[in-house]
Parts: C-alpha cells; structure tokens; sequence
C-alpha cells in the first residue's frame, strides 16, 4: 500500500510539469530575433500570418533537427515539440536575412523548483502584518517585495517570517521568494 501512494505522490508531482504550446507568428518582416525560451517538453507553433512560402527550419549547431518543408499561405502552421535542452536557431530558407530566431530550451521544474513553489504567505488580503511559510527544503535565499512598477520595497534573506506592510500604501504587491538561483512570485493586496 505505501509504495502505491508513493508512486502517486510522483505520479501527481511529475503531471505537474504540464507541457505549454507558445505560439509565434510567422511573416515576412517579423524580423532577425524571433526568439523564445521554453521548457523541455513544451510545443511551439508557428503560424504563416501572409500568403508567401516559409519553412521553418534548424540551423548548423541546433540541439535538435527540425523542417517544416515549405509551405504557402495565410494559416499554415508547423509544430514541435522540442525535448532536449540547448540551443536551437532556425530561419525561413526563402528569407534568411528577416526571418530567423533561436528557440532555446532550458530543464524543466526541478524538486528544488517544486518545493520553492510551495511557499505561502497569509492573511491576504493584509493590513500590517505578512507571514511567510516556506518549505523545510528551502533555507537559503532572499525575500523581495515590489509594486506593480517593479520597485524593490522591500529586501530580506528567507530566514524571516515575517513582514511589516502597515506603512505601505493600499494596493497589490508582489512577493519574489528566490533560492539557489529559482524565483517564484505571489501577490498579494495590501488593504
């Protein structure tokens, strides 16, 4: 019985990491940096957005192999799903020199990642006081506060657990929790 649950402990915590599809336009024009980081496992889709022929297509050095072949018209669209993390620029065979980018794929959601995602904050709505809870496996890090302009209000390593927001204005704010080089965010409003 133990080794079910924790078998669906995993199985729960790994269905987690759901795949994303990012979708991007694809036209003449649409310029030189069409870049995009993504998690392993993720889909891209491109979608021809004008009626001339594209392709979508891996250039020397890309960690994985990739060609639409080409295709004509407004609608059109090509998919992958990149699983190997690295590098991967690609270009428009027909137009080299305005349609190109590099799609990079970065290791998805680590245990550290999960854990750090676990931490919560309360009550929030607040009038003066923040508790934070962070997850026994993170103990080294940094506590950020910001307004919605993204100004740094407040700075704090993890090791508190709470925060004075009296003399903030009402408002939404953000919590940035970071540790060993994951950032997570909640907000929360300020009454």
């Amino acid at each position: 019985m133990k080794t079910k649950l924790l078998a669906l402990l995993f199985l729960g915590i790994f269905s987690t990491q759901a795949q994303i599809t990012h979708n991007l336009n694809w036209e003449i024009g649409i310029g030189t940096n069409v870049d995009l980081t993504i998690d392993e496992g993720d889909t891209v889709i491109w979608t021809w957005t004008d009626a001339f022929p594209h392709t979508v297509t891996n250039l020397p050095g890309s960690t994985e192999t990739f060609n639409s072949g080409s295709k004509t018209g407004n609608g059109m669209t090509y998919s992958k799903t990149f699983n190997s993390v690295g590098s991967n620029p690609y270009q428009c065979n027909f137009h080299p020199s305005t349609m190109k980018g590099t799609i990079t794929v970065q290791s998805a959601l680590s245990v550290n990642d999960f854990a750090l995602k676990g931490f919560s904050l309360s009550p929030n709505p607040a009038s003066s006081l923040i508790s934070f809870t962070l997850p026994k496996e993170v103990n080294t890090g940094t506590i950020r506060v910001v307004d919605l302009l993204g100004k740094q209000l407040y700075l704090s390593n993890i090791k508190e657990t709470t925060l004075d927001v009296s003399g903030l204005s009402k408002g939404l704010y953000f919590v940035k929790v970071s540790s060993e080089g994951i950032n997570h965010t909640k907000r929360f409003i300020k009454q």
